[in-house]
């Protein structure tokens, strides 16, 4: 049984970023149009401040869920396995996949979300049975 990962606030968050950008480049073509020269600056600045926000404090959600076994990431790329997730921590799971140390980050508000402890306790459990058999 698949057990998924989201938070409605996070998408919401990540929709009403783009939807600010998108205003911006609106107000700013508008601007252009009437030939405001202030307005073409603060719309200017404020669409390249959006953007950077847009990227680096929200990314577009990832679809993240999980079974007793792995943990899929998205449609596209493979299963990672239980076992090789080394720690999840502050919305970010550490894990090793061939060898190299890869990180993800868990959409913001993940907390919320009733199938994160469901999620670190797999983790866990499946972490300390690796350690008892070695």
């Amino acid at each position: 049984m698949n057990n998924r990962i989201h938070s409605t606030l996070y998408f919401f968050q990540y929709l009403t970023a783009r939807v600010i950008v998108v205003g911006g480049i609106t107000f700013l073509i508008y601007c252009i149009i009437a030939q405001e020269v202030g307005a073409i600056v603060f719309c200017s600045i404020f669409v390249l401040f959006g953007i950077f926000i847009l990227k680096k404090q929200v990314p577009k959600p990832t679809d993240l869920s999980f079974d007793k076994d792995f943990l899929y990431l998205d449609h596209l790329s493979e299963p990672i396995r239980i076992e090789d997730i080394s720690s999840l921590e502050n919305g970010v799971i550490v894990y090793n996949l061939n060898g190299k140390i890869s990180k993800i980050n868990l959409p913001n508000f993940y907390y919320i979300d009733k199938n994160y402890k469901k999620l670190k306790a797999a983790i866990e459990n499946k972490s300390t049975q690796s350690r008892c058999s070695l």
